[in-house]
């Protein structure tokens, strides 16, 4: 058993986001069959047509509410693997022009704590971004855009592979961090950018991918990365097939990036030829989920209803609790 603090309505004693999105799917669904173009047949608003788990309750991604409840049985990440560039292998990819993926091989990068139900491998990491500015995220904060989302996609460490565990009750976890425009580069970046001329197009039907230079992930993430807030919620993959078997964390710090560096993004094109932009789905209802956060309120803000927790509760370890059979059975229908 492990525990899951997470909604007053089911008490959790594990408490669990972001990436498609999760890239992921663009490997699992065929990506010829589905776009993000409204108003055609292979658009958002027709997935669920051939894939059916798109029409579901738990759906992603979402729009993440002021309201959301601190809950201080919440954990924070353990990111030292993150560090690590011992054995891994890099490879940047043009998605099909669906997104920008960079996919790691090799010596395994894990992910613990977070209050999560077992160790989780990373994968890869991809990004969502907009033609402009006001919008290319795929989660809300409060209503508010933001110009680009970074998806870092893992699976539980005991499967095999995506494929074994997008279909297994929290068999993902993805942490997502938001992009805000900076009027100076953000020079950590430059280690990515400077190899997109390289996977600047992608023939139909097709991914471009091209080995990079190995530089660790934790130069592009937030320097309090070991301190990180951020929200969790249950829900599922943003891209066919949309399962719903995805551990949300949607961290509260964001990432600076400049205009020029939103524009070399933008530069790259899909299989007809035409701008790589606006790759994010639309907003997904929340249905009865509620979202809960490790920050701590400013006001006298309401809390989660968990259980009172011990002054070292937000320690970098995993947590073992007990999950409310009503979301298991939720993630198996």
């Amino acid at each position: 058993q492990f525990k899951m603090a997470l909604s007053p309505r089911s008490t959790y004693s594990l408490t669990v986001a972001i990436f498609i999105s999760v890239g992921i799917s663009t490997v699992e669904a065929d990506a010829t069959t589905w776009n993000y173009e409204k108003g055609t047949y292979g658009g958002p608003d027709n997935w669920f047509i051939k894939y059916p788990d798109c029409g579901g309750k738990m759906q992603s991604p979402i729009n993440i509410p002021a309201g959301a409840l601190y809950n201080p049985n919440l954990r924070y990440f353990n990111f030292s693997d993150y560090a690590s560039t011992v054995g891994v292998n890099l490879t940047l990819t043009n998605k099909g022009g669906h997104t920008v993926e960079v996919e790691y091989s090799g010596t395994p990068i894990i992910l613990r704590g977070g209050s999560l139900p077992d160790e989780y491998k990373l994968v890869q990491y991809h990004f969502h971004w907009g033609a402009q500015d006001s919008r290319g995220s795929e989660h809300l904060l409060d209503g508010k855009h933001f110009p680009m989302e970074l998806h870092l996609v893992h699976h539980q460490a005991h499967l095999a592979d995506v494929k074994v565990a997008m279909s297994h009750p929290f068999g993902l976890a993805v942490l997502g961090f938001f992009f805000q425009v900076s009027p100076y580069n953000n020079t950590k970046l430059d280690q990515l950018l400077e190899h997109f001329d390289l996977i600047r197009t992608v023939a139909p039907q097709q991914d471009n991918e091209t080995e990079i230079e190995l530089f660790p992930l934790m130069d592009i993430l937030p320097d309090n990365i070991n301190k990180l807030d951020y929200y969790r919620y249950f829900g599922s993959l943003t891209t066919p097939p949309c399962y719903e078997t995805v551990i949300w964390s949607i961290a509260t710090e964001h990432i600076p990036i400049s205009e020029y560096q939103l524009n070399i993004f933008r530069s790259l094109y899909n299989e007809r030829h035409l701008p790589l932009v606006n790759d994010y789905r639309p907003i997904q209802a929340l249905n009865d989920r509620t979202v809960i956060t490790t920050k701590r309120p400013t006001t006298k803000a309401a809390t989660s209803t968990t259980p009172k927790a011990t002054t070292n509760s937000l320690k970098d370890e995993s947590d073992t609790t007990q999950i409310d059979d009503n979301v298991i059975h939720r993630f198996r229908e």
